[in-house]
């Protein structure tokens, strides 16, 4: 036998014996298991450590190597308030599934009562009876569409104006208004023309003469209102 076949067969035995102490002797069995990412501030859903670990279907004693970061992601993910999940192995046997939470970004009117929390992308994964300061409280219809039509809108706006909206009014997609601090309302209309709402409501709002404006109406653009 040439040195040649003696350095593959003994590279085959090599890999494996580091299989079977990996996969299925007890050398790597998991003895811990941690959550990471969760925080009291965002975890407004009430997440327990518990119930991710159950969820995610690791367990004590199982084989480090036999975890299945994919499965155990798509598991995860099917929790509206987790945005992402990445499982991180550290040797010789701790298991971190480490998680990212979606953020508050806003809050949607709920039927019967009470607030749907949710992100900027319109996903909401709580429900709430109070809403967070300085979370803007959109009132709108049950269509998901509508609601992801009225974020847009939303984002289009210069943070300045962003920053002062308390409240949303979507009753259709035609009929957006943002209902600002001191009592200021920016009639929108629809989702159409966008860029030219923009600049002329920023025209609006550097006018001296508008300083006591309550409703600007930029809903047609080219022949705004104010009152």
């Amino acid at each position: 036998m040439n040195r040649k076949k003696i350095y593959l067969i003994g590279t085959v035995v090599l890999v494996s014996l580091l299989a079977y102490l990996l996969g299925w002797s007890g050398l790597m069995n998991i003895d811990q298991i941690k959550v990471a990412g969760v925080t009291k501030t965002e975890n407004v859903s009430k997440l327990s450590l518990k119930e991710v670990i159950k969820l995610s279907g690791i367990k004590k004693g199982q084989p480090m190597a036999r975890v299945n970061s994919s499965a155990v992601k798509r598991k995860l993910l099917a929790l509206p308030q987790i945005l992402d999940v990445k499982v991180n192995r550290q040797l010789p046997g701790t298991v971190v599934i480490d998680l990212k939470l979606r953020k508050i970004e806003i809050a949607v009117t709920a039927p019967g009562g009470g607030y749907l929390v949710g992100d900027s992308s319109g996903v909401t994964f709580a429900k709430v009876s109070q809403v967070p300061r300085g979370i803007p409280i959109i009132r709108a219809s049950t269509s998901k569409q509508l609601l992801r039509q009225t974020l847009l809108v939303f984002h289009s706006l210069p943070p300045k104006i962003q920053n002062r909206v308390i409240s949303i009014d979507a009753k259709t997609r035609d009929s957006i208004t943002f209902n600002l601090t001191l009592g200021v309302e920016i009639v929108w209309g629809g989702t159409q023309e966008q860029d030219l709402k923009i600049d002329v409501l920023n025209a609006l709002l550097a006018d001296p003469k508008n300083k006591r404006v309550k409703i600007f109406d930029i809903s047609s653009p080219l022949a705004p209102t104010v009152r």
